[in-house]
């Protein structure tokens, strides 16, 4: 993760965090963007159906290439494929395993 956070280092990842928040909305998640000061926007995500459920997703650069990110440092994809990063958090934050019935 970039350090320090430049004023475009912040943009962009709102600009990132901005159409994974609009996807994570659509299936059903609680997203919120989150701007602090001097530090990297992320967005603060939650199943409504399970407060509890919450996750810290970012999205930074690492190694010239632009990365969605657990709140644990790992990344999930690259911020080309939202949809694949929308797809992972929901499984996670889901209250039933995959397959479940």
């Amino acid at each position: 993760m970039p350090e320090p956070v430049t004023p475009a280092i912040a943009a962009q990842a709102v600009t990132h965090l901005t159409n994974l928040q609009e996807l994570l909305h659509a299936l059903g998640l609680h997203a919120r963007l989150l701007t602090p000061d001097e530090r990297l926007p992320c967005l603060r995500v939650i199943n409504p159906q399970a407060t509890a459920l919450t996750e810290i997703i970012s999205a930074a650069p690492m190694d010239n290439q632009w990365l969605f990110w657990w709140s644990w440092p790992e990344p999930i994809i690259d911020v080309t494929d939202p949809a694949t990063a929308a797809k992972r958090i929901c499984h996670v934050l889901a209250t039933t395993p995959a397959g479940a019935a």
